[in-house]
């Protein structure tokens, strides 16, 4: 079966035929639904260029289908992947398997997790902008969080304004934090991302409270 034949083309050739304002809509629809498919980007701008029968493309509508098709295929690749590999960042998925595995060691060893390990939680201020504008944010980030935290802590993105640092309470310091901090205040403007301790509950049933809250 041609995938082709599941990306609603014909919709975007009539849009663009007749002029149609919500043409735009429609072609972030089409670059959207051929990602899900699978359907390469550069085939779906060469079908893209044919609608407009010889002319050139508008820029509004390239854009509209690479950045839908853009957004689609990265949502799509986190749903199967442990980590964002533009960021760097890993999913929140990733973070509860972490935590699910520190919980069930400390089982093991009859040890305490909320003694040894805890979560540095990063919030952004609201920002308007597109989606390219908040990955580029995620990356200024991850960047700042991977120099103060160069191991092998586990480092996700929560929300498009909400990041965390699972570590050893030992590197969770006020030192640490105000490190975190600087480097945040170089790249983002006033008012800085707000920086916090987040305490892991003693009992494993519980932690999942914790990430809903800071992922909802």
């Amino acid at each position: 079966m041609n995938p082709f034949d599941d990306v609603n083309y014909l919709e975007l050739d009539s849009a663009v035929r007749a002029g149609r304002v919500d043409a735009v809509d429609v072609a972030h629809e089409v670059g959207a639904s051929a990602a899900s498919l699978g359907v390469p980007l550069h085939e779906v701008l060469d079908r893209v260029e044919r609608s407009f029968d010889g002319l050139e493309p508008s820029f509004a509508m390239v854009r509209g289908v690479a950045v839908a098709w853009a957004e689609t295929s990265r949502v799509l690749q986190l749903e199967t992947s442990c980590e964002d590999p533009l960021t760097q960042l890993s999913t929140v998925a990733h973070l509860r398997h972490s935590l699910d595995a520190l919980y069930r060691g400390a089982i093991r060893d009859d040890t305490t997790v909320s003694d040894r390990h805890g979560l540095l939680v990063v919030e952004l201020h609201r920002q308007s902008g597109h989606a390219l504008e908040s990955t580029l944010h995620a990356v200024d980030v991850s960047v700042a969080l991977r120099t103060a935290f160069p191991g092998d802590e586990v480092i996700a993105h929560l929300t498009p304004r909400r990041f965390c640092v699972l570590a050893d309470r030992d590197r969770l310091d006020q030192p640490t934090m105000n490190l975190v901090s600087i480097l945040l205040r170089r790249t983002f403007e006033s008012p800085p991302p707000r920086v916090w301790l987040e305490l892991l509950p003693a009992a494993a049933q519980d932690v999942t409270w914790v990430v809903d809250a800071l992922t909802g």
